[in-house]
């Protein structure tokens, strides 16, 4: 078989809608701004329970739209190194410096008790990443630390589309929430994002910023803005993809609670326990290899000889890529539990049309490959 690690999802009866409605579009001549746009971020908006949506180009756009709006110029950041670089690096676009702080090892999501001692007189605000699909377990002592600090907090929901934690979606448990619509996440409009929140200025200012900081219009420019834009035909398959959330997550549990059942016993690979709080949108399916399992030779096994993607989840994390070490001068041991846990976490395939005998093929290589590894560190 060839198993990817992840792949975009429409069905046959979407593809044939979204074609018609795509050819609508190119005839109305309306590219940006029109009515799908809307339809999405009222769509969007209602189903994770805020105020206000407004798409914008990705994630980043989000991102650098909230943290221009809280003005960050000359302050800090705080953000886990867990992530993808864009979410530190939206804080450098945006004139503030990321303050980059460790994991927690059993959730690899920002430690709150990490974060306090981060922050100083220059600290304006924190970012959470809510990891591989799971919300952050501990956002709301982290709410209060932001509370008491006077700090805000903002949500990276790159991955966490629909994710809840006490029945509360992500993307309402902050001041704003940063989503991505990029072709491996939880849904996709190929590229794009959107931005949700419950502040009506915040949403204003992100309307005017994501086309050059429109006031009254082009020849009215009020703020400092980009070309942040989502277009029409992306938005329209934001809708569908929206309407099969559910499904696609529904599915993903299904198949998470697979992979769980069959490696909770495991001596070499364990599962990461999800608190009974949260529903997790399973972007990525994490297992943590034992210490002793070498993970580039567990990658290869799985590839070349069963033809299974095994990917990652941000090792090395941001603080050991070559560009903040170049700028920032961070070395490995600087965020011990990250370096310890990251080059022992893998991910196995997840998307929802993996089929109950891929995802069996998928658990028989792991544990094959795994028993492999097992009798050579026997023999050493």
């Amino acid at each position: 078989m060839d198993i990817p690690s992840t792949r975009p999802f429409f069905s046959e009866e979407d593809t044939e809608a979204i074609s018609s409605e795509v050819r609508s579009i190119l005839k109305s001549g309306r590219l940006v701004l029109g009515p799908y746009l809307q339809r999405f971020e009222e769509s969007f908006r209602d189903y994770c329970g805020v105020k206000y949506a407004v798409g914008v180009s990705s994630c980043t756009a989000a991102l650098e739209i909230s943290l221009h709006y809280f003005n960050v110029t000359g302050n800090e950041v705080i953000v886990p190194t867990n992530t993808f670089i864009a979410t530190s690096n939206a804080v450098i676009y945006s004139g503030g410096t990321p303050i980059l702080a460790d994991i927690k090892a059993d959730t690899l999501c920002l430690d709150p008790a990490d974060l306090m001692e981060r922050i100083t007189p220059k600290t304006k605000g924190v970012i959470v990443v809510h990891l591989a699909g799971l919300i952050c377990p501990d956002i709301e002592q982290i709410q209060e630390i932001c509370q008491e600090k006077g700090l805000f907090l903002l949500e990276d929901c790159a991955h966490a589309h629909g994710a809840t934690i006490n029945n509360k979606k992500s993307g309402s448990l902050s001041q704003a929430g940063c989503f991505s619509f990029y072709p491996t996440k939880v849904m996709t409009t190929c590229t794009g994002g959107m931005l949700t929140t419950n502040d009506e200025k915040l949403a204003d200012y992100a309307i005017s910023m994501r086309h050059y900081g429109v006031g009254k219009g082009l020849h009215h420019i009020v703020n400092a803005g980009d070309s942040w834009l989502m277009d029409e035909i992306s938005a329209l398959l934001g809708i569908y993809q929206l309407k099969s959330l559910e499904l696609n997550l529904k599915r993903r549990n299904e198949i998470a609670l697979k992979y769980t059942r069959a490696l909770e016993n495991s001596t070499f690979a364990q599962p990461f326990e999800v608190p009974a709080n949260i529903w997790h949108s399973y972007y990525k399916y994490p297992v943590l290899l034992s210490p002793g399992i070498e993970k580039s030779q567990l990658v290869n096994k799985m590839q070349n000889e069963h033809g299974v993607s095994i990917g990652s989840i941000y090792d090395p994390p941001c603080h050991l890529q070559p560009i903040y070490q170049q700028i920032f001068g961070f070395r490995r041991g600087a965020f011990p539990v990250a370096d310890e846990i990251l080059p022992r976490t893998c991910a196995l395939p997840m998307h929802p049309q993996l089929t109950d005998e891929e995802v069996d093929y998928v658990l028989q290589s792991l544990l094959t490959t795994l028993q492999t590894v097992e009798e050579s560190l026997y023999k050493v």
